[in-house]
């Protein structure tokens, strides 16, 4: 079996070499998956090495606020020693803390995060949000995914390529309010991001042309025209507006996707009694002036959700009455 340091529960707001730091952590892991591999110990005294690290990992989290140790570990290649080895081993405040080291990262120095991190790390952070129980880890990655999408079209890609948008709607059931509040708030920034990328940016350069062709291809907005996926922003809306309040502001982000939807998904709602039902709710809604003052506190414009959700109805009522 491998040697490793035990902490003796250094300060390390003090003088602490964060490489000497990251090479213990190698030997724990060393130490951990030969023991798991070989049954070299008890599962039991793995754990303990497990937790060992758990303990090694909080304190390089606490070095990064130190920006240059954020930018050491970066360069360090840190993020293949110590995160991506790690990320599946079985134990749940290790993987824990590795997310939170990440995200700490992409707070502290997210230029370089963005410039080094290899974009395989996504795969796992979406394999965490889409089969994880463990609630608190898709917290995490989504955490993670919020800093690390906008903006960032070929990580964009990668998920679009893998997964697609389902895995992201078909989680909401499952996740605690904070969590639905900032997926929505993530996915209006994706979509936002999107339509004025192609509304606006106008090919006078290759630069200008290679950023178009790259967002065309993602095809985030031709997913949002197809009937499963209006099908699925339909359920978010029904199901969240069930226990959304003023308390929670689930309705902001709410109100925000579906006008920015209307124009993909509006077909695809029509001859559907329940869509027709949550409209005209939603609509009664927003036209009390105390929900107005509510909403432009977020500066959503109340007028412009108010019209988008008349259209709504009036179009499905005219379907609605066809049929």
């Amino acid at each position: 079996m491998i040697p490793v340091t035990i902490s003796s529960g250094t300060d390390v707001f003090h003088d602490v070499d964060l490489e000497k730091s990251i090479a213990n952590v190698e030997q724990i892991v060393a130490a951990a998956k030969q023991s798991y591999v070989k049954g070299a110990i008890p599962l039991d005294e793995t754990d303990k090495l497990y937790d060992e690290m758990v303990k090694k990992i909080h304190d390089i989290v606490v070095m990064m606020k130190n920006p240059n140790n954020a930018y050491k570990f970066l360069k360090g290649k840190g993020i293949d020693r110590i995160i991506i080895l790690n990320m599946d081993v079985p134990h749940e405040k290790l993987r824990t803390q590795l997310l939170v080291l990440l995200n700490t990262l992409f707070d502290i120095a997210p230029t370089t995060a963005n410039a080094v991190i290899p974009i395989n790390v996504v795969d796992k952070l979406l394999d965490i949000f889409e089969n994880e129980d463990n609630l608190a880890l898709k917290a995490h990655a989504l955490d993670i995914l919020y800093v690390w999408l906008p903006e960032n079209p070929k990580v964009q890609a990668r998920v679009m390529k893998l997964k697609g948008l389902e895995p992201f709607y078909h989680q909401i059931s499952k996740l605690d309010t904070n969590v639905v509040h900032t997926l929505l708030d993530l996915f209006n920034k994706i979509v936002k991001e999107h339509l004025e990328i192609r509304s606006n940016i106008r090919p006078t350069s290759k630069t200008d042309s290679d950023k178009l062709i790259l967002y065309q291809r993602i095809g985030l907005i031709e997913r949002l025209s197809t009937t499963p996926v209006c099908n699925g922003l339909l359920n978010i809306f029904q199901t969240t507006w069930s226990y959304s309040t003023k308390d929670n502001d689930i309705i902001v982000p709410i109100l925000n996707i579906m006008t920015k939807v209307k124009l993909f998904c509006l077909k695809n709602f029509q001859g559907n009694p329940k869509a027709l039902e949550l409209f005209n709710t939603l609509l009664k809604f927003v036209t009390d002036d105390k929900t107005k003052e509510y909403l432009e506190s977020f500066k959503l414009n109340a007028s412009e959700i108010e019209t988008t959700l008349v259209e709504y109805v009036n179009s499905l009522k005219q379907v609605n009455d066809e049929l």
